[in-house]
């Protein structure tokens, strides 16, 4: 397997962190987003949607979107990150289908603008309303975890791996403080103790 990737980035994270989990080796190739490295012609023609990350398979298909290629590694593998009973499926997946709509867009797009020089008068308007948004989904996220260990429960699953992946990493550029959510430092810290865990920055 090929992963492209940007190691910044909370969504490549969540694949790598995956990978770990599983035990699974890939080649990583880095791109700087930032010097527009995945709007090339030579990167669009392997991935037409111009983002990283994207994994290219040894079969030769490729996936793009974070949390479709980390469904597909635990499915593929029959991991326990992924639960067999359909209800508590669907609970790992409405953290994940959140995370998308709540989360990422106020929690890791809010650290991009302030820790990559790239904020605007337009995103500056934005600053405030995302920042309480993303203070929101921190709360429910504090909240879900005073009452379980994870997130969809009492077992580690994707849904922690998905929502760690730009949570950890939340108070970069200064918009959040995590004291304030004592569960989900908790959290944070149970799963830099798993044996599996790697940083955000290794490759």
């Amino acid at each position: 397997m090929i992963l492209h990737d940007f190691l910044p980035s909370g969504n490549g994270y969540k694949i790598r962190l995956t990978c770990a989990h599983l035990g699974l080796s890939y080649e990583l190739k880095e791109y700087d987003i930032t010097k527009g490295e995945t709007r090339t012609e030579a990167f669009l023609a392997l991935n037409p949607n111009g983002k990283i990350p994207f994994l290219q398979l040894d079969s030769g298909h490729s996936l793009s979107e974070s949390n479709a290629i980390i469904l597909y590694l635990a499915e593929t593998y029959h991991s326990d990150l992924l639960p067999s009973d359909p209800l508590q499926k669907a609970e790992v997946y409405k953290w994940l289908f959140w995370e998308q709509y709540s989360h990422e867009p106020n929690i890791a797009a809010v650290r991009f603008w302030l820790t990559h020089n790239a904020m605007t008068k337009l995103k500056e308007s934005m600053l405030p309303e995302r920042i309480a948004q993303g203070n929101a989904a921190l709360k429910l996220m504090d909240e879900q975890l005073a009452k379980h260990t994870f997130l969809a429960g009492d077992q580690l699953t994707l849904a922690d791996i998905c929502l760690f992946a730009y949570t950890h990493v939340a108070e970069e550029g200064g918009a959040y403080q995590l004291s304030h959510y004592p569960n989900i430092q908790r959290w944070i810290e149970s799963i830099q103790k798993q044996e599996w865990f790697i940083p955000i920055s290794q490759r």
